[in-house]
């Protein structure tokens, strides 16, 4: 019988918190462990953020995260979305799983890893979704299996419309970014795997492409300072 996590407000989730991923504040969320009746989840709370990042960011960063893993519902490289309990939070699935550049216990076999991970990037773009932060570590996981999940999708670009051509001429860009973060991951992990049609962001984006993912840096910078203290 499927556990139903809908039930559960997000007051109530957070008093079921047995361990917290990370400290919310500044334009941080709270992410926590949640458990409740040996079933896991985690919640990620934007309403832990300084207060009116909270309150004016804090809905819209939600509902992007929430859009981008319901359009990723059928696969199994990302997090599962199990409630959304208010505007500002959203509870997804729990994987047993390590930060790629801080394995302990999960060592994989990386040809087999970087292969996986490939396909588990080529399926958000076929889905729609371009990540659009895979080039920070922390938003790819490893299973004890050796399988990529991928996280923490707030910064994500979705495909438009056929005739929406400036969208789709900008996915296509940061769909490419996110294949350089292979490179970087394999430069941090696996150098030995490094090949010569291994490339940088710079190299397959082009100018315009980098200058839009950092544009979007810009705004969250300035997000950020006008909304946090």
């Amino acid at each position: 019988m499927t556990f139903n996590w809908q039930e559960y407000t997000t007051t109530e989730l957070r008093a079921h918190a047995t361990t917290r991923f990370r400290e919310g504040g500044g334009s941080r969320p709270d992410v926590m462990l949640v458990e409740i009746d040996g079933h896991k989840a985690v919640l990620k709370d934007q309403g832990g953020a300084d207060k009116w990042f909270a309150l004016l960011i804090g809905p819209i960063l939600n509902w992007r995260e929430c859009k981008a893993l319901t359009r990723l519902s059928e696969l199994e490289c990302v997090p599962e979305l199990l409630s959304v309990p208010d505007s500002r939070a959203f509870l997804m699935s729990y994987h047993d799983s390590e930060q790629i550049t801080k394995l302990k216990s999960n060592q994989p076999n990386w040809p087999e890893f970087f292969s996986d991970l490939k396909s588990a990037i080529d399926q958000l773009h076929q889905h729609g979704v371009a990540h659009n932060d895979l080039r920070n570590p922390t938003n790819t996981l490893v299973t004890p299996d050796g399988k990529p999940i991928l996280v923490d999708l707030v910064a994500c670009f979705c495909r438009g419309q056929k005739w929406n051509l400036p969208n789709r001429w900008l996915f296509n860009k940061f769909a490419q970014v996110d294949h350089s973060a292979i490179t970087k991951l394999k430069t941090r992990v696996a150098p030995e795997l490094l090949e010569e049609s291994d490339v940088t962001p710079e190299e397959i984006a082009g100018r315009i492409g980098m200058a839009a993912k950092e544009l979007g840096q810009w705004v969250r910078k300035v997000s950020r300072k006008l909304f946090t203290s």
